[in-house]
């Protein structure tokens, strides 16, 4: 640190100390925005991502207000940060989920490409339900399984829906038949 003479060098010096700390304590704060209000120990911060199994593509969808991302047809994995999870499941654990997907009802081709594509009217379709979450022993990513039908499954994990011991059991991402989805869990 060097000296300054004067009352204007040494008020100048220490408002860009003043501004360097703020700019840290903002820095090392940064992750904690998104549970800002649960500052205690009961709730997790976890990632939030999404598979699509359906037909039709996901424009964006809102978990509890907060934004997920859009997702492809037969896509998903990417993580987007954070929703707030209690670190227990219980019996009741819900959320809100609001999507707005696309309304082809054309289904896709032999590429897994939607038939709507080039359709220049591109409509599309607002949803909103609440859904329980699965259970789950500790909190790790949050991920939104959309299905045929407008159905939604919730779990709370750290393994890829491909991985065998995923709790859903359901494999890669790509659109299903309302039968399959039938077959998988049993409805």
């Amino acid at each position: 640190m060097y000296k300054t003479t004067t009352l204007t060098g040494w008020l100048s010096d220490l408002l860009g100390q003043a501004l360097l700390l703020g700019l840290l304590a903002f820095a090392l704060t940064g992750c904690d925005v998104a549970t800002r209000d649960a500052h205690d120990d009961t709730s997790s911060a976890s990632g939030l991502s999404a598979y699509n199994y359906t037909t039709e593509g996901i424009q964006e969808f809102y978990l509890d207000g907060a934004w997920g991302s859009g997702v492809g047809i037969g896509g998903g994995g990417g993580v987007v940060c954070c929703v707030a999870l209690p670190k227990y499941w219980h019996a009741g654990l819900s959320t809100t989920i609001e999507w707005r997907r696309s309304d082809c009802g054309k289904g896709v081709d032999e590429n897994g490409w939607s038939n709507c594509r080039n359709d220049p009217a591109n409509p599309t379709r607002a949803l909103k339900k609440t859904i329980l979450i699965e259970p789950y022993e500790k909190p790790e990513d949050l991920q939104v399984l959309f299905l045929p039908d407008d159905e939604i499954r919730i779990y709370v994990t750290g393994l890829s829906p491909s991985h065998p011991e995923h709790p859903a059991r359901i494999g890669t991402a790509r659109p299903l038949s309302a039968d399959d989805v039938t077959r998988i869990f049993g409805k």
